[in-house]
């Protein structure tokens, strides 16, 4: 009887519960706090990519098919779009990205993987971070 009386003691001591609620939320405010420096990184970085997407793709519709003009269309020179594009695009240090054009617009797509900071805890090692812009030409 004496062993049950005692484990039921151990069993009913309640010291060192708060330690381990304090750890359970320390715990959780950081992954919380990792979500928030992450995802704050991954905004900044999806606002750094669409400015690049922006440029390479004006870069792109301003490369004018000089026939077209002349017979009074505006229409794009398709492989200098395309190739004005994608040497923005290539420009930028560590993104990935693709220009597509035809005689009417020039669509860019670029995407760079950025690592994160905090959230590697819960095992996302890396966010993949996209942008797309589009652009047509205009009469010069």
């Amino acid at each position: 009887m004496k062993t049950l009386s005692a484990t039921r003691r151990r069993l009913a001591d309640e010291r060192g519960a708060v330690l381990v609620a304090g750890v359970l939320l320390v715990l959780a405010m950081l992954l919380v706090i990792g979500l928030a420096v992450d995802m704050g990184r991954a905004f900044i970085e999806r606002r750094e990519l669409a400015a690049v997407a922006d440029d390479a793709a004006l870069v792109g519709s301003q490369q004018l098919d000089t026939d077209a003009l002349r017979d009074g269309r505006i229409e794009l020179e398709v492989d200098a779009a395309t190739g004005a594009a994608t040497a923005v695009i290539d420009a930028e240090r560590g993104l990935t990205g693709r220009a597509r054009a035809d005689a009417e617009r020039v669509t860019v797509t670029v995407r760079r993987r950025v690592p994160t900071v905090l959230l590697g805890l819960a095992d996302v090692k890396a966010l993949t971070i996209t942008a797309q812009a589009t652009a047509t030409p205009r009469a010069p």
